[in-house]
């Protein structure tokens, strides 16, 4: 290969490398748009209230139980109807 042929080797590597990288860059700062939120969803909304509200009954079932007089039982027995 003479020097010339290497010569245009190397400034068609630079270029394509340098062509490369702009395209490159200008897809990466498409891709960067916040995404939109999602729809407001009333379906789901109930469901997680209900699921919230189911929560907070059996919470207050275990403290009751363990704030009772007998306590070991009324767990046992919370654990026992949850297995039913």
């Amino acid at each position: 290969m003479t020097r010339v042929k290497k010569a245009f080797a190397i400034v068609g590597s630079v270029l394509f490398a340098f062509f490369a990288f702009i395209i490159g860059k200008r897809k990466l700062s498409e891709q960067k748009e916040e995404p939109e939120a999602p729809p407001e969803n009333a379906t789901a909304d109930v469901a997680l209230d209900a699921v919230q509200e189911t929560f907070e009954q059996e919470v207050n079932r275990v403290k009751t139980a363990t704030t009772s007089d007998t306590p070991a039982d009324d767990l046992a027995d919370l654990g026992n109807a949850r297995r039913r």
